[in-house]
């Protein structure tokens, strides 16, 4: 199999990944236990495509490719989620992070005497994985939901249950009275503070869509190293597969080296 035939099975192949994965956004949800839910697939889809990008710019090492790649990634996000300002904005940074972890993947595997498919994987992976928490976070900031945060008047309801809670937990101890003398008394309490807190934060929810948007890209990006960490393994399980069945060959090469003397 010639090199151009590898790179069109490359670039379908992560075309086919990155569509089913914007079109698997409506399958992502919130809850306020965890904050974010994503289904199986969802998280299989995402791994797999991060890995097979880095992997195939360590192996293909041309920028032309990382900017064909992600530019292409760029227009099915905004050919799924329409095309505005801001995601042109994502685009151009989107591109920009491929082409910085296109850098990092080639020059672990050049500026080394022997290869290390691992630590090319760990440098290649993190500018990508960021590029696509911050188009899927402008994308949540546009989406219906979010937007409409700032016609919200009050707090959610889970928030009664949480002040409810802690003044349990600090000042139920010190009340008097039978239990449902306490219990209307937490009540009261926690009904007043809410009340309070929805009159103070008011001025100040029309900014909820992109603090909400922010939130979503810090949960991410928090949890960014458990998406590196499967995509490293399963790059170093691809990477062995191709060498195994020939798709790709190691060689041996003298090489000249710079000295610095002084």
């Amino acid at each position: 199999m010639t090199k151009n035939y590898k790179l069109i099975i490359w670039h379908a192949g992560l075309a086919v990944l990155a569509w089913r994965m914007w079109a698997y956004g409506k399958y992502i949800s919130f809850n306020a236990t965890t904050g974010i839910d994503f289904e199986p697939a969802v998280v299989l889809n995402f791994v797999l495509l991060v890995t097979l990008i880095v992997l195939g710019y360590a192996l293909f090492q041309k920028k032309i490719w990382s900017i064909s790649v992600s530019g292409g990634i760029g227009l099915l996000f905004m050919a799924y989620f329409g095309v505005t300002r801001l995601n042109f904005v994502g685009f151009g940074l989107f591109v920009l992070l491929n082409l910085y972890s296109q850098t990092n993947a080639v020059s672990e595997i050049t500026e080394r005497n022997k290869i290390n498919i691992r630590r090319s994987l760990n440098v290649g992976l993190f500018p990508v994985v960021m590029a696509f928490f911050l188009i899927i976070s402008f994308a949540a900031y546009q989406s219906p939901g979010i937007k409409n945060l700032k016609n919200v008047k009050q707090l959610p309801s889970q928030s009664e249950v949480f002040i409810k809670t802690i003044i349990e937990k600090t000042a139920g101890s010190y009340l008097e009275g039978s239990p449902g003398e306490k219990q209307g008394i937490i009540n009261q309490i926690s009904n007043q503070t809410l009340q309070g807190l929805n009159d103070f934060l008011r001025p100040y929810f029309k900014y909820s869509p992109p603090l909400v948007a922010f939130g979503l890209f810090l949960i991410l990006w928090g949890i960014s190293w458990i998406f590196v960490w499967l995509s490293v393994l399963l790059g170093m399980l691809i990477f062995w597969i191709l060498k195994k069945t020939g798709v790709i060959t190691i060689e041996e090469k003298d090489v000249k080296a710079e000295v610095l003397l002084i």
